[in-house]
């Protein structure tokens, strides 16, 4: 099954090893999907908000945050995408190698939409990036863009 309009992807990764899976993972998709990255949570909010070298920036329509990143981490971004009226609709998922309990809940109670650890490898990213694909794309409607 393949869309029509692009899916607006934003990942925030700042490891350069994971960022390449990711990005190879999700150029593997069936659907068609604009992948965009970032490395740290402040070019997470410049990017949403346009601003500096994001000015022609589309608006996401699902973001994938790493927890653990320099500047301003995952958590800290969440909470700021989920206080803004911009924003706090585009579904968030948290993509961690974090396994920690603290950091599982304060997802959650900073209103994550999934907290997913991060595969080992890129055999495992390929699988765990193509059960977010249907999930995520096939099954579950997102909110559309209003740039």
């Amino acid at each position: 099954m393949s869309n029509i309009a692009p899916i607006e992807v934003l990942i925030a990764e700042d490891e350069e090893t994971d960022a390449f899976f990711i990005k190879s993972a999700f150029d593997q998709l069936n659907f068609k999907c604009n992948v965009h990255m970032v490395k740290d949570g402040e070019e997470v909010m410049d990017f949403l908000n346009k601003r500096e070298s994001y000015k022609g920036a589309p608006r996401p329509n699902i973001i994938f945050l790493d927890i653990k990143m320099p500047k301003k981490d995952g958590h800290e971004t969440l909470v700021e995408i989920k206080k803004s009226e911009l924003f706090r609709d585009i579904p968030v998922i948290m993509l961690s190698s974090s396994r920690a309990e603290n950091d599982v809940f304060k997802s959650y109670e900073n209103l994550a939409n999934a907290h997913v650890p991060k595969s080992n490898g890129f055999p495992e990213m390929l699988k765990l990036v193509k059960s977010i694909e249907e999930f995520w794309f096939e099954y579950t409607m997102l909110p559309k863009q209003n740039n």
